[in-house]
């Protein structure tokens, strides 16, 4: 009843075939009166290895026991493992008959009759037999034409040296090396020619965009009446990389300075300043952005009344500290069309010199452009 129900497992589609062979494993076996069809593989022993070794060569039993107990060396034959075969026993080598290193059996090519290897001499590779009675045979196509020299039983004198003097050249005096004839050619050093090197074209700067320049001047002038920090203020300056855009750096200084409120007129002041004394203002980036700046002095006085007398108090701290003079101050002046501006910006500019300590020597050292100023109002 249980093989029925194997033999039906076995065609079932649903079981696994792992277990579907299992299965036919157990019915084949039974089939077979319970009879593996293949021997089960195991590891053998020594002594069954040796034993099969023995029956495949035809040698008596214990045969390989006797010849690798002959093999050891004095005083190693009680050191016998299991089946009464020595074990470590140094070079005995392999362990079966026939392998690298054993001792070959009875009747074996190389054995004599006391069942002993027999060494075989050989002759080193490369190496041939002495030849006796034979002398040394010479090439005769080697020796120069017309020479007699007998080539049987003995060496030539070419080879073993003749008594004669060597032959010299004709050229030759004794005590002094012969002087060679042949030209011995003169090597040349290769001049190197330098060749000019072509200067590159130098590409002008690049200008840069007007309004990128507005853009970052008002940037600039805008952190600086924030801090109030000259040296940062020069540095922005510096890095627009435009001197001829300075004049309008100064013109919108003093435009954003006077829109403030308050107006800024002393920071200013001390930015004009302070750019002339390091040079990188000059007097003539001054003088041109304060006459663009005059120009437009009317239409800014509509909205800032106050806006020409704050020029003139800037005015007149540059020129209490030489950047202007009075010559430019008169220019300054005829830029202006309104009569009455002129006058608020003239009087701005001799109250705030009169009232400084040194303005009294500056009015006298220019008091002929001063007076020019004055005769404009007349």
């Amino acid at each position: 009843m249980y093989f029925n129900r194997l033999k039906e497992l076995s065609t079932n589609p649903q079981l696994v075939a792992r277990l579907k062979f299992l299965v036919r494993d157990v019915l084949d076996l039974r089939a077979n009166n319970w009879v593996p069809r293949r021997e089960e593989v195991k590891a053998k022993t020594i002594n069954e290895i040796h034993s099969e070794a023995e029956k495949t060569l035809g040698l008596r039993p214990g045969a390989t026991l006797s010849i690798r107990n002959a093999r050891a060396p004095p005083g190693a034959q009680g050191n016998l493992g299991p089946g009464g075969y020595p074990i470590n026993r140094p070079g005995t080598g392999g362990m079966m008959p026939g392998m690298p290193g054993a001792r070959k059996m009875p009747g074996m090519p190389g054995m004599d009759n006391d069942i002993w290897e027999v060494p075989r001499s050989r002759m080193p590779r490369g190496a041939q037999q002495p030849l006796i009675g034979k002398s040394p045979s010479l090439n005769t196509r080697l020796l120069p034409q017309g020479s007699n020299v007998s080539m049987s039983g003995r060496s030539s004198a070419l080879l073993q040296g003749s008594g004669g003097p060597p032959v010299r050249p004709s050229g030759y005096v004794s005590g002094m090396e012969p002087v060679s004839q042949v030209p011995v050619p003169v090597k040349l050093s290769p001049t190197s020619t330098v060749l000019p090197v072509a200067e590159k074209p130098q590409v002008p700067a690049a200008r840069s965009n007007p309004e990128e320049l507005k853009r970052k001047t008002v940037s600039l002038l805008e952190e600086y009446f924030s801090v109030r920090i000259l040296d940062e203020a020069l540095q922005c300056i510096e890095e627009l990389k435009s001197p001829a855009f300075y004049p309008e750096v100064v013109e919108k200084a003093i435009s954003l300075g006077l829109d403030k409120s308050p107006p800024r007129v002393e920071p200013v002041a001390q930015l004009l300043e302070h750019l002339f004394a390091k040079k990188v203002f000059t007097a003539s980036d001054l003088a041109t952005g304060c006459l663009n700046f005059a120009s437009q002095l009317e239409d800014l006085a509509m909205d800032l009344p106050k806006a020409p007398a704050n020029f003139g108090e800037i005015i007149s701290k540059l020129v209490l500290t030489g950047a202007m003079d009075f010559k430019l101050v008169n220019e300054i002046l005829q830029k202006v069309t309104d009569d009455l501006y002129e006058k608020d910006l003239f009087a701005a500019i001799m109250k705030a010199i009169s009232s400084s300590p040194t303005g009294q020597g500056v009015l006298d050292s220019q008091a002929p452009d001063v007076e020019a100023c004055k005769n404009l109002f007349q």
